[in-house]
């Protein structure tokens, strides 16, 4: 969500809500629906308002929220996650056991060794820059089922 959005959100929202509820109640009551009118009335003015004017700020970092939540619901792993808080996380769920852990703890800290102005030079294995992303992931969990 952009950060202008989340800000009125947290700032103005109540009043948003009051307007709205003010011209919803009106609506309904001109309309002939007095039950609707207070039903719109205590849900906007007396449950909404004083959410939005109090917790705004936390209405807002939940409605802005901009993790994907389905790659963690699914249990599949984020893509802008980091690689070693992953293995991290894989290794106390009880994924991976000691050796993986450790062979693969040694593979991402051969990884951070290689220099900055290495990379996309040419020096690397030309297979792994051209693999995409999804294939390695694939492989990799053929290695693990074969385990």
């Amino acid at each position: 969500m952009d950060e202008r959005i989340r800000d009125a959100i947290a700032d103005e929202g109540w009043l948003f809500v009051a307007i709205l509820t003010l011209a919803l109640t009106s609506l309904a009551g001109l309309a002939g629906l007095g039950a609707l009118a207070g039903v719109i009335t205590i849900v906007g003015w007396f449950v909404l308002t004083p959410i939005l004017l109090f917790w705004g700020d936390e209405v807002a970092l939940m409605l802005g929220d901009d993790e994907p939540t389905g790659a963690t619901r699914t249990g599949e792993p984020e893509s802008d996650s980091d690689p070693l808080e992953e293995l991290k996380r894989r290794y106390a769920a009880g994924e991976i056991d000691d050796a993986e852990f450790e062979r693969r703890l040694e593979r991402l800290v051969a990884v951070d060794e290689i220099p900055d102005d290495a990379i996309g030079t040419g020096t690397a294995d030309a297979a792994t820059e051209t693999e995409p992303l999804e294939h390695a992931r694939d492989r990799e969990r053929e290695r693990e089922r074969e385990r």
